[in-house]
């Protein structure tokens, strides 16, 4: 991908939306329908960090910061069925939300990622993203690489592989994320491979 011109920030959020869905979805198919080929979640492990990374994105730029949170909580609510009770990551991203908005909540919406999916880990992985692309780079890389020390060793080390997509500024050309796709594909896609293995 080096040939392509750099990019600007609104074309590369649009590549990494489309990548993390890719990338999601790939890991709950190797998940739910073939555990037998453990790349598939090796590659799924790089959805997470990109979904935060727009997460952090998308809480600095919204212009209804209320409702961006409130569409992440009604999402995350809706989704419950489908991921078998859990917590989920919408959750976990609304968590962030609301601690970048106002760092009052930050110990608050700490403590409350202890019971989401993804963890303490997923909180604090937000903010060193949310620091790497907003405070200091060198610093936010630093957490990066410690909270995966940390987690060592885990699958989720390799969502590692995620920080070179987020430091990487040159990338193709793509479609349009649809505004609502995020929101709406995460209970869709998990209903569909759900029905797929009942079948």
């Amino acid at each position: 991908m080096e040939n392509y011109p750099q990019t600007t920030y609104d074309e590369k959020t649009n590549f990494i939306k489309w990548l993390a869905i890719l990338t999601m979805t790939i890991d709950h198919i190797g998940a739910y329908l073939l555990p037998q080929y453990g790349i598939l979640r090796i590659i799924g492990r790089i959805s997470f960090p990109l979904f935060l990374y727009t997460t952090v994105l998308g809480t600095q730029r919204t212009r209804n910061f209320k409702k961006y949170l409130f569409q992440l909580v009604l999402f995350g609510v809706i989704s419950i069925p489908v991921t078998l009770g859990r917590i989920n990551i919408l959750f976990a991203l609304s968590l962030l939300a609301l601690s970048i908005k106002d760092k009052r909540f930050f110990i608050p919406c700490l403590i409350a990622s202890y019971f989401v999916e993804y963890g303490i880990y997923g909180f604090l992985l937000g903010w060193a993203i949310y620091w790497l692309v907003s405070k200091d780079r060198t610093l936010g890389i630093i957490a990066y690489l410690v909270i995966h020390l940390a987690v060592f060793p885990s699958i989720q080390m390799y969502a590692l592989l995620s920080l070179a997509l987020i430091l990487f500024h040159s990338y193709p050309h793509v479609v349009r994320f649809p505004k609502y796709l995020g929101y709406t594909y995460y209970p869709l896609h998990l209903a569909v491979i759900h029905l797929i293995a009942s079948l």
